[in-house]
């Protein structure tokens, strides 16, 4: 970006909140002169930064880098390359061959020292997302989460691989979906049972256009992220047309990243007796009410 700014996309627990209110959050911009070009450093390069750089695999579009010994088909390396298919087909894009470089820190340790380093004053998280103006990159501590956190994260770098401009609610709405495990087909319980306790209390209810007004990762709270979810998953999961209406809005924000927001194409496609945000907060009553598979 001209401005010498970067996007950034982070996604992890607080880790003082471990537990506890949301588990990911986003930044979208950062100072540039705080980041290295790790794309393009060699090895000694990447020691000498405090970069990951023991073990290099490269899994379709993922280029990781670990500081630890990492089998090429460790079942998480294999299911993060898959991801990209199911992202694609979901939301029907097409498979960018850009690389997302993975770095994969052994511990917290040597992860918090390398933000601390790299990033100062940056919030503690345990994993974080960063486009540049060329390049895709994830950063990540090894630790009981990271399964969880390594799918949100390079859904951000796939998705943002082919859609640079995605909208923040809906860029973080498709990173929860598919940070759920595969089987579970982006139903998210935890949002479940954080959203349907909001609607007891009578202190919350859909409103798209709210997500919307958001522009910066600071802005968003428990409630977003789990409202972010749950309009991804009523679109994707529904009924096709709705499926249909996601994946042209993301294709037209591709092309144009100035296209309207989805509210707008929401309210003139569906029938005029139906209203989006009841319809999506019957949506989640079902799920709320659904047996665990």
């Amino acid at each position: 970006m001209a401005s010498g700014f970067v996007r950034i996309a982070v996604a992890a627990a607080l880790i003082t909140m471990a537990g506890a209110g949301c588990a990911h959050h986003a930044v979208r911009s950062w100072n540039a002169a705080l980041l290295p070009a790790v794309a393009t450093m060699t090895s000694t390069g990447r020691a000498a930064a405090g970069l990951p750089d023991r073990s290099e695999i490269t899994a379709g579009q993922l280029v990781i880098h670990a500081d630890f010994p990492l089998a090429g088909q460790h079942r998480l390396v294999r299911e993060l390359d898959g991801l990209r298919i199911d992202v694609s087909q979901e939301l029907g894009l097409p498979v960018s061959d850009e690389p997302v470089q993975l770095y994969l820190f052994e511990n917290t340790d040597r992860y918090d020292a390398f933000v601390a380093r790299t990033y100062p004053g940056f919030p503690a998280r345990r994993a974080f997302f960063v486009e540049t103006d060329t390049t895709l990159s994830v950063f990540a501590a090894w630790q009981d989460r990271i399964a969880e956190d390594l799918r949100h994260e390079t859904t951000h770098g796939y998705v943002h691989a082919v859609v640079p401009a995605v909208p923040l609610w809906l860029d973080e709405g498709i990173a929860e979906y598919f940070e759920t495990p595969r089987n579970d087909d982006g139903l998210h319980r935890g949002h479940v049972a954080h959203l349907s306790g909001r609607l007891l209390e009578g202190t919350w209810r859909p409103d798209m256009e709210r997500l919307e007004s958001l522009t910066a990762a600071g802005e968003m709270s428990q409630d977003h992220y789990a409202e972010a979810w749950c309009w991804v998953h009523w679109l994707l999961r529904t009924t096709p047309e709705r499926r249909k209406l996601v994946q042209d809005y993301l294709a037209d924000v591709r092309r144009d990243p100035n296209t309207p927001p989805l509210s707008i194409r929401l309210r003139h496609q569906l029938q005029p007796t139906i209203d989006a945000a009841e319809a999506m907060k019957a949506h989640l009553d079902g799920l709320a009410t659904s047996p665990p598979s």
